[in-house]
This record gives C-alpha cells, sequence and structure tokens, in this order.
C-alpha cells in the first residue's frame, strides 16, 4: 500500500491494520485457530468421515499439540477480532443511516450535471478535474466571483458562471441562468468559503456579512434552488464542505467557525427532512469536515505533528470528495481521518476544551484568506 501525498501519517497506519488484523475476514479465522483444542471430538470424528484418514490423523495431532504460543495469542486474537467486527458493523450502520438504508444509486456521470462553488481554484478546481478525468462528458458547472484559474480539457462541458455569491439577488439571477442554458443539476457540491481572520471586536459590518453569507447563507440558497428538481426525480447528492474550526474554533476565526457549524446543521436537519417530510431517499447527502489544507484560504505553518495532523493535500481531498460522488452512497469524511475522534472533544469537559483551543494560539496561519473589500461592501473581483 502506497504512502500518501501527506507522507507517513496515523491515518495511513490505521488504515493498514484496518486492512490487514483488524479485517474480519482475516481476524476472525486467526482468532478461531487459536480455540482448535476446544473443539469437541464429534466434529474432529465428522471431519474423519469426509477426508482421507491421513489427513485426518493429522489435524488430530495439531488440535491435540497447540504451540504454546498459539494458546497465549488466544485472548489478543480475540480482542482483535471482536474489534473488527465492531468496526465493520459501525461502518455498515454509518452507510445505513447516512443513506436510509437505500440501495446504491445510480450515477450515468455522460448526463450528470455538477455544480461546483469556489471552482475556480483550490479544491474545487481539482474536485472539477477529477470528475472529468473519471468522465470527460460529465457537465462541470463552476460558480465562482475570479475567474478559472485552470484550463479545462478541449471538448469537456464545463460553464463558469461569475457570482458573487455574497449576493442573494445575484444567486438568484445565476441559478435561474444555469437551469435555463445547462440544465437541472443532479449534484451541488457546497465549497466557495471564504475568511475575514478578524477578531470579533475588529473589523467591520461587511466583513461578517460577506463571510456569512458566502459561507452559511449561499449553500441554503443554492440548496433551495437545485433540490426541488433532485426531490422529484429521487435523485441527486449535495456535498457540504466544513471544517474542524467548527468543532474547535481558533480565536480570530469566529465567523468563520459559526459558518461552518452552521453548515453541520443544515446537513443534519436535511437528512431529516429528505426522508421523513419529502420521502426522497435516495437523494444522498455528503458531510466533509477538514482539517488545514493547502488552498489559498489560508497562509502560513500549521506547526502540528504531520504524523498526526497532516496539512492535507487539495488532490486528497478532491479524491475523497470524487470518491463519495461516485459511489453512489451519501457519507461523513473526516480529513485527517484522526479528526474524527478528535471531534469527540466537543462531548469532553470544558477544561480539556479550552487546553485543546488555547493550543490553536501556537499555529503560525494567517487566517485572513485572499479576498478584498470594496467600500460598498461588496468582493472585490
Amino acid at each position: 500500500m502506497a504512502l500518501p501525498r501527506e507522507g507517513l501519517t496515523i491515518d495511513y497506519v490505521a488504515k493498514l491494520l484496518r486492512y490487514t488484523i483488524l479485517s474480519p475476514a482475516l481476524a476472525i479465522p486467526v482468532a478461531l485457530a487459536t480455540y482448535l483444542d476446544k473443539l469437541p471430538p464429534s466434529v474432529i470424528a465428522k471431519v474423519s468421515n469426509v477426508v482421507p484418514s491421513e489427513i485426518t490423523n493429522v489435524i488430530t495431532n495439531v488440535i491435540t499439540q497447540l504451540p504454546e504460543c498459539v494458546i497465549q495469542a488466544r485472548r489478543p486474537a480475540t480482542i482483535l477480532a471482536c474489534l473488527s467486527v465492531i468496526i465493520s458493523l459501525t461502518e455498515q450502520l454509518n452507510r445505513g443511516f447516512n443513506n436510509n438504508w437505500t440501495s446504491k444509486s445510480d450515477w450515468h456521470w455522460s448526463s450528470e450535471i455538477v455544480v461546483i462553488t469556489g471552482g475556480s481554484s483550490g479544491i474545487g478546481a481539482t474536485l472539477a478535474q477529477q470528475l472529468l478525468s473519471r468522465n470527460s462528458q460529465t457537465t462541470i458547472v463552476v460558480v465562482d466571483y475570479v475567474p478559472l484559474t485552470w484550463t479545462p480539457p478541449a471538448g469537456s462541458r464545463v460553464h463558469l458562471y461569475r457570482c458573487d455569491l455574497s449576493d442573494t439577488a445575484a444567486i438568484r439571477t445565476t441559478c435561474a441562468s444555469i437551469k435555463k442554458d445547462v440544465g437541472q443539476p443532479s449534484a451541488l457540491v457546497n465549497n466557495a468559503g471564504l475568511s475575514r481572520g478578524i477578531g470579533i471586536l475588529d473589523g467591520s459590518y461587511a466583513d461578517r456579512e460577506v463571510t456569512i453569507k458566502t459561507n452559511l447563507l449561499a449553500p441554503f440558497l443554492l440548496t433551495k434552488e437545485f433540490l426541488p428538481e433532485m426531490v422529484r426525480r429521487n435523485h441527486g447528492h449535495i456535498v457540504n464542505v466544513s471544517s474542524m474550526s467548527a468543532l474547535l474554533p481558533p480565536g480570530k476565526l469566529a465567523d468563520y467557525a459559526a459558518t461552518k457549524a452552521g453548515l453541520i446543521a443544515m446537513h443534519e436537519a436535511l437528512q431529516l427532512e429528505l426522508a421523513n417530510d419529502h420521502k426522497a431517499t435516495k437523494v444522498r447527502q455528503t458531510l466533509a469536515i477538514l482539517s488545514f489544507t493547502k488552498t489559498p484560504l489560508f497562509k502560513g505553518e500549521t506547526r502540528q505533528s504531520n504524523f498526526l495532523f497532516p496539512l492535507m493535500h487539495v488532490e486528497t481531498v478532491s479524491e475523497a470528495l470524487a470518491d463519495a460522488l461516485y459511489s453512489g452512497y451519501g457519507r461523513t469524511i473526516f480529513l485527517p481521518g484522526i479528526m474524527r475522534y478528535v471531534a469527540c472533544l466537543r462531548a469532553a469537559p470544558e477544561w480539556m476544551q479550552r487546553v485543546v483551543r488555547q493550543g490553536t494560539e501556537n499555529l503560525g496561519v494567517d487566517f485572513k484568506g485572499r479576498q478584498t473589500i470594496d467600500r460598498s461592501g461588496k468582493l472585490c473581483q
């Protein structure tokens, strides 16, 4: 198993263990083998009826003379087998509940339309290229306020709609144009986001408004525009890109963190609405909760252990999102994967949460982003 782009990380070690000693296909037979000396004579007698006597004798000798090391391995092997079953069962339950216990959705990628906000650069741009590399006939609609920083392949179906996502009127107009010119999207990736990196007592009204409207209100409105047709067809996928700051917000990132927490709330509430109110059990939802990623959104150094908390490459993130879309199932993605367990700190005692959040003060990250705002409070092109 090749090392990931991020190098040797705890996620890689965990994945290696998951596919070896924590795989039920391996762990359960190994654990059972340590109990061979417990087999009742009746079982051995039945085996002797169907196999040659020579083999029966060998089996009997092995069973009655198990090496001491095998007997000593019985307890750890049993524990590993139980863990493998628990992990596999948890994965199945997660997928079942995330997808309303329905079967895999059928996607015909030559005719699907995928809207990606913030697709001019960063994660959105790389995701668009990922999807096109898998099927060049997939229609990609990029909604961003800046031009594309990448060149679509010749003959590809890529459309750019320039839109300030902090402008609700512009969102309405842009969505109407997309539906008229391109068609009804079958997937929406709410990826666009910006950060002002300004303390709560600093900055202007516009700094707060542009962040909250772009990062949170826009996903609400875009979902409202494109989801009805997905519900009607019971076919679609909404991908929301959130952040670990929603769970452990650093200083000077309150507005950004609040919008990402709101995006998680929208994702979770919409799960229930789709299943219970609209009966659209095959409209999928994927939530990505990301730690620091190499995008233009932030600058500087994280100063964190690369083994525990690697700085993610945009290609790694976009591949995970593309895999989710192509799987036909919705899921929750934590990157790096260890963040799934760090997220459990939200239920930890307050003092422990504060200690962890205080540690974010050691980050050498500039949260101010690249966007500028003009005198009218609008994003500069």
